[in-house]
This record gives structure tokens, sequence and C-alpha cells, in this order.
């Protein structure tokens, strides 16, 4: 049955059937295979996928972001970081960086960040003598921060599929957020200085940095408010959620005063969209998930694995190796649920920290998200600047190869990445 399930899932694929119906109608199939009560099994398995309290920070975190993107803090946020790198070489590229680098903490999304705050800074790029093809790889890469800084939707997910806490899994994603950010800023200096990108006017200026800082407050106050309240205890991540809605309506809506009506309706509508492909997938997945394992493919992998090595680094390697490959072609809801309840366990069945899997595994979902043939954020990016996904791609590998140092580092130190838990006790 085995066969059958990687097969016919592969096959849908091939032609084009959107991912969640692949699962579907590979399990359908298996369940068939197996002379099971098809629609109990089916509806059930399904019902289990995204029976989780923790899921539901997903819509949460989700229309949070959407009402602060839409509710005044895009262009108070741009002039607060030109404020800080504007007047380095490269200025524009350093502030898409860090501005992506501080929506991370309100979003949770990097496809939000590509679309909404990114998205600003391409035509004024592109006006300053920036080219279009550093333009969208900027923008493209430093959008992928968006799942590493807290809020992260993907770590909601790994957290609620292997029961480990989303608090530390938020804090593990703080420095590594913040390296990846800076050698996105070494790159895009270099490659402006190679293209010759004129410098923008002025120096650093501590007043102006500290007018920005006041303009923007409310909405730096976000991700405080959301990691605070989650790592002291207060409350759940799930909750956390609810208090970053009524933060973000009471910021766009009361202290910024650009929050209306019609973008109120729009993020509900965008949640409800997002939201509901993201459950989709997760229900799919868990169905398709339950009969691999039924199946006996979890023994299988972790036999071959662990007769391979047991060394906790290179199992470490080889499961990031097997999500780098997986995301260049699965959605990244879908490749968590249907690879972390297999790999998740051998992996600390070794002894690799199931906070260090859980970080480094977003980060490489980032990379996914650059990388044909499905990064959606890519996609986004050269679809607003009308731009072949081909003509972007040898800018963008400069930016690539920066991430995969920054994970070399975090593989040989991990304690980079667990210093925060640390700290917060």
């Amino acid at each position: 049955m085995i066969a059958w399930l990687l097969i016919s899932f592969f096959i849908l694929l091939f032609f084009g059937v959107p991912i969640a119906m692949s699962l579907g109608l590979a399990s359908m199939g298996g369940i068939i295979f197996l002379h099971a009560s098809g629609t109990v099994t089916i509806a059930q398995r399904m019902f289990e996928g995204m029976n989780s309290f923790a899921l539901l920070a997903i819509p949460l975190y989700t229309f949070a972001g959407f009402t602060m993107s839409k509710g005044g803090i895009s262009k108070r946020l741009m002039d607060f970081c030109y404020s800080i790198v504007g007047h380095i070489y490269g200025g524009l590229a350093h502030v898409n960086v860090l501005s992506s680098m501080i929506f991370a903490g309100i979003s949770g999304s990097a496809v939000a960040d590509t679309a909404g705050v990114s998205g600003m800074f391409m035509p004024e790029m592109i006006r300053k003598g920036y080219s279009k093809k550093l333009t969208v790889a900027v923008t493209a890469i430093s959008s992928t921060i968006g799942i590493i800084i807290p809020p992260s939707i993907p770590m909601v997910v790994i957290a609620g599929i292997c029961g480990i806490s989303t608090g530390k899994l938020f804090l593990g994603g703080i420095i590594p957020g913040i390296m990846l950010g800076l050698a996105q800023m070494i790159v895009s200096y270099f490659i402006a200085k190679k293209e010759g990108v004129p410098k923008e006017p002025g120096h650093f200026n501590f007043k102006a940095v500290c007018k920005g800082f006041m303009g923007s407050l409310p909405a730096l106050l976000m991700p405080i408010i959301i990691v605070g309240t989650i790592t002291t205890g207060v409350v759940s991540p799930t909750e956390a959620g609810a208090i970053a809605v009524a933060y973000g309506l009471i910021a766009g809506g009361l202290i910024y005063r650009e929050l209306t009506w019609a973008d109120i309706k729009f993020a509900f509508a965008e949640t409800v969209r997002t939201s509901g492909k993201i459950f989709v997938v997760i229900a799919a997945a868990k169905l398709y998930t339950v009969l691999l394992t039924t199946a006996g493919f979890d023994k299988w992998v972790a036999n071959t694995m662990l007769g391979f090595t047991t060394n906790p680094t290179i199992i470490l390697i080889i499961i990031l190796l097997i999500f780098f490959v997986v995301t260049m072609f699965m959605e990244s809801i879908a490749t968590l649920t249907l690879f972390m309840p297999i790999l998740f366990p051998i992996a600390t069945s070794v002894g690799v920290d199931p906070i260090v899997l859980s970080v480094l595994i977003t980060v490489v979902l980032g990379v996914g998200l650059v990388t044909p043939p499905v990064g959606m954020c890519i996609y986004v990016a050269c679809d607003l600047m009308d731009i072949k996904v081909g003509e972007v791609f040898p800018t963008l590998i400069p930016f690539l190869i920066g991430t995969f140092i920054c994970i070399g580092i975090f593989i040989a130190f991990p304690q980079l990445v667990l210093l925060p838990t640390y700290l917060m006790g």
C-alpha cells in the first residue's frame, strides 16, 4: 500500500491536482485497499487533524496581521527603518529587510509580508535606481523571515503536531531570524555596490530614529505583547492570538485611525480564505499520514536512517535536506503535516533537541518559499513587478547561500537557537 499512496499522490501532483485533493484521493484509494469503512474513517481522521486548540491560533494571527498591515503601520515602519539603516549603501534594500524583520513579529506569514509591507518598497526601489532583479530578490527573501521571528504560523502547526511548547519555539526563532536578516543586509550591500546603486543622502540621525520609533511604537509593541504574554505563562499561544486581534483592531482603528470597516471586512474574508486553505490541507494530510503509518512507512524510514547513522548532527542534516527537497515541490503546511510525525521521533530518539530541529525546519521552509517550482513568495514578488522567476533566480542565489551559511552556523552552535529559552527560564 505504501507504493500506491506515494505513486498516486505524486502522479496527481504532476497533473496539477491541488495538494489537498491529491492527498485526499490517494488516501481514499488506500482506504479502499484496506477494505475499511471509508466514509467514517475519512471523516474521523480529517477531523482529528483539525481538532487542536493550538491550531486555532492560525486564523487569529492571520487576522491580526491583516488588520495591522491595513491599519497604517506600513508607512510608519518604513520611516522608522529608514531612519536606522537608510544611510547605509543600498539603503532601501536594508530598509526592506529590517521592515520584514519587524513585520514578522506581527503577521506570522511570509506571503502576507511579501504582498503587504515589502510590496510597498518595490516601486520606490525601482524609482531610486535598483534593478528589478535585486528589488524582487531582496523582497522575496526578506519576507521569509516572517515565519521565523515570532509569531509564526508554521511553528504553531509544528507545536500542534509534535506536542511541544509554542512559546519555546517562538523564542527559538528570535536569534535565527535576526541573523538571517543581517546576512541578507550584507548580501544586499555587495549587490547594490556591484550594480552601482546611488547612495541615499543623509547620515544617521538619532532624533529621526526617536521620532520614527514613537510613530511606530504601537506596531512595535505587538510582538512584545505576543511573545511576552506567552513566555511568562500569562496566556497560551492561542489566547495570545486573541489578544493580538483585539490589539490590532485598537491600534489600527483608534490609535492610527486608518482601519476602516472595508479593511476589517477584507481582513475577515482573507483570514477565512487563507485559514480555510491551511486547515483543508492539514485535514487531508492527517488522513494520508495515518495511512502511511498504518502501512509501516514510518518504521521503514526510521530503520533506513538509523541503519545508516545514529549521529545526531548527520540525522539533523539529512532531515533538513529532506525538507529542503520536498518544500521545493509541496506547500509548507502540507510538508509539515506529512513529515513531522514521521521524522520528529527519529530525530529526538538520537538526541536532537526538538526546539533546534523545529526552528531549523522552519528556516528551511522559508527557503522553499523562494525556490521554484512552488516558491509562493518569489512568485508573488515577481507578479507585482511583472518579471519572470527565471530572470530573478541568479540574483537570489547569493541570498540563498547566505541562508545556508546561517543554517550551518545554527547546526554547529545550536546554543544560538536555545539561548533565549535559557534566558527566559
